[in-house]
Formats: structure tokens, C-alpha cells, sequence
């Protein structure tokens, strides 16, 4: 799967900050095709709230505004009629701020495929009233869909999206360095160890199969998911890559990391997991997501309250992190990637 018949879509040519947009996008099969399933994948500069048939499928994007990272998701359909909708925003406003890009692949009950791109026949409007996700609302009044940008074409060529693969890709391009405090003029940060953790909730009927981490930390760290130890490492130039394999289906996967800064110096943590997810009940679907290290980490700078590396620990109170740079910026540079390890859990 891949954007490259897909377009950039919003409701105007400028976008407006924190306004709500709706975008709906009906499909009935030909006569005699008989619809199963879909898979997609999607993108939004900021974030976005998926249905098919009114029924939440996931979200994604929040909360950097990061593009370059699609979701992708697997779902069941109705056999005749089906409705795909998205409730999306940005979190700026000008030309190009607010775009959302997908592309859905059609599965009949006899094997063939079809695809669906975003493009000029959408329907799209802002603010867009309760109820427009559910099959029975009538959008016939709503404007057609803006293009805003092709996909590999200025002002997007930048943003060449990653999507979620099986095999996992996974890099360490466009992830932050990130740390719990604001970084001061001279770059240096008090010593001491940090407590950090990234709750990512799995969207409905997606069972996690397994995630692949890679991380590193100035100076050094330990990694634990779903509260069990992960591994380790203490020079930042190297990054760990960890497979790990879920045995039993979790409910949401946490990422907690106990990083130490060892002396008043510059200090950082960065991490990227991909995460491969089965719908309950199919195999021949992956679904997936990119988590990254970015304002969407909290961290405290007190004691290291016991426990926090659980999944039921309350983090509610702690600050989110502070992003530092984005990779490969200096003073940590290009960051090497060892050997994988595999652990199930």
C-alpha cells in the first residue's frame, strides 16, 4: 500500500487552528461484488479520529504534528454500503496546515480488490455536526473536498511517509531527543536519574503482535514495557533495537524508561517503536503505528516513585517532556543501530 494516487485534502486552501473537520467518503461496490474487508492507511497534519460505518476505529498523529507518520489500520465492512469518516484538525493555521491523505484498500468476497484515494470527491466541512460519522447522515449538502498538495509534489515532497510494514521498517529519522527539563542556554542539565513513560492505547479489536524499539539515552537507560525489563544501555551513540513478542493480548501498551544523566552535562532520551497489530479474528491484515519520542512522554524530575514502570501507574500529575532536537541534530549526531534482541512477554 502506498499515497501515491492519493491527495492532500482539507476543507479550504488555508487552514483555520483547532477547527474541527469532518471528512466522509461513501463507496458501494459494483453490482454483484460483494464488499469483506479494508485495509488503511492515512496520515494528517495534526491529528485525526477514524470511524467506518460510525463505529471508532483509532486515532492518531498526537500530539506533534508529524505527518511523515501514517497509521494503518484493518477493518471489517458491510457487504453493499459503507461510510469511512474522519474527524481532524490542526494545530496552526496558513496554507497547507491543515491536510489529511489515505489510501483504502477494498477486499471483495471473491478475492478481488479495489482502492479508494482521498481526492476532490469527498465531501469535507468544518465543524461538522454529531452524527456525521454514522451511515444514515446525508452530506450531500457538504462541499467537495479541497486538494491542497499531491502527494510527493512541493509542499509536500518533504513528507515521504512511513508506514506501518510487516516486517517493521524502522529508523530513527524525524524522532526528538527529548528530556524532562527546558534546556538552558549552555546546554547543560543537572545529573541525576529521570522517570519517563508513554501510554499508547490500542484501538478496538487490534491485538498487538509485536512492537520493535529502538533507543538510546545520554547517558544511560533501562527499558521496560508493560512493566517488565526490556534491556538496557549506557552509550548514546549506539541505539538498542528490541523485538518484543506479546504472548497474551494487552489492553494498551506502556513504554516506561528510567534514564540517568551521570554528571551536569547535556542529557537526552530517544526512542521510536513501530507496533504490528492483528484484528481479532484475521490473519491476513496488519495494522499499525509509529510511537516516537516527542511531547507525548511524561516525566517527572523527583524521586522515582516505585512502580512507575506498570501500566496501572498514575502519571495524570506529571509535566509532559521537554523536546530537545530532532535527530541527527548535534551535539549527539548520527546514532548507530546494534545487533536486534528479541524478548517475549
Amino acid at each position: 500500500m502506498n499515497f501515491a494516487s492519493s491527495k492532500w485534502i482539507w476543507n479550504s486552501a488555508t487552514a483555520t487552528a483547532n477547527t474541527v473537520v469532518g471528512l466522509r467518503k461513501d463507496f458501494t461496490p459494483p453490482l454483484g461484488k460483494s464488499l469483506i474487508a479494508a485495509e488503511i492507511i492515512v496520515t494528517v497534519y495534526t491529528s485525526l479520529t477514524f470511524y467506518v460505518n460510525g463505529v471508532y476505529i483509532g486515532s492518531g498523529n498526537e500530539p506533534s504534528p508529524r505527518p511523515r507518520f501514517a497509521r494503518r489500520f484493518c477493518v471489517d465492512l458491510l457487504p453493499s454500503f459503507n461510510v469511512f469518516a474522519f474527524n481532524a484538525s490542526t494545530s496552526s493555521s496558513g496554507a497547507n496546515d491543515g491536510a489529511l491523505i489515505a489510501s483504502i484498500l477494498l477486499t471483495y468476497s471473491d478475492g478481488t480488490k479495489d482502492t479508494l484515494v482521498t481526492d476532490s470527491s469527498w465531501r469535507v466541512k468544518s465543524a461538522p455536526p454529531l452524527g456525521f460519522e454514522q451511515l444514515s447522515f446525508d452530506d450531500t449538502t457538504w462541499p467537495v473536498a479541497t486538494v491542497v498538495g499531491s502527494y510527493g509534489v512541493a509542499p509536500w515532497d518533504t513528507v515521504l511517509v512511513d508506514i506501518p510494514a510487516d516486517p517493521p521498517v524502522l529508523g530513527l529519522e524525524h524522532t526528538e531527543w527529548v528530556w524532562t527539563d527546558v534546556v538552558p542556554a549552555s546546554g547543560t542539565l543537572p545529573a541525576g536519574s529521570r522517570a519517563f513513560r508513554r501510554t499508547f492505547p490500542l484501538a478496538p479489536g487490534q491485538v498487538p503482535q509485536t512492537a520493535t524499539i529502538l533507543i538510546t539515552a545520554d547517558n544511560s537507560y533501562t527499558l521496560y514495557v508493560n512493566g517488565v525489563t526490556i534491556g538496557s544501555g549506557s552509550n548514546f551513540k549506539v541505539a538498542q533495537k528490541y523485538t518484543v513478542n506479546f504472548a497474551s493480548a494487552p489492553t494498551e501498551l506502556v513504554l516506561a524508561v528510567l534514564a540517568t544523566n551521570s554528571a551536569a552535562s547535556v542529557a537526552g532520551l530517544l526512542v521510536a517503536m513501530e507496533v504490528n497489530m492483528v484484528p481479532t479474528g484475521r490473519t491476513s491484515c496488519t495494522a499499525g503505528a509509529f510511537v516516537l519520542s516527542d511531547p507525548g512522554w511524561k516525566s517527572t524530575k523527583g524521586a522515582i516513585p516505585a512502580g512507575f514502570e506498570q501500566p496501572g501507574f498514575d502519571d495524570s500529575a506529571w509535566p509532559a517532556v521537554a523536546g530537545e532536537a530532532t535527530y541527527p541534530a548535534t551535539p549527539w549526531g548520527t546514532v548507530t543501530i546494534a545487533a536486534p534482541s528479541s524478548i517475549t512477554i
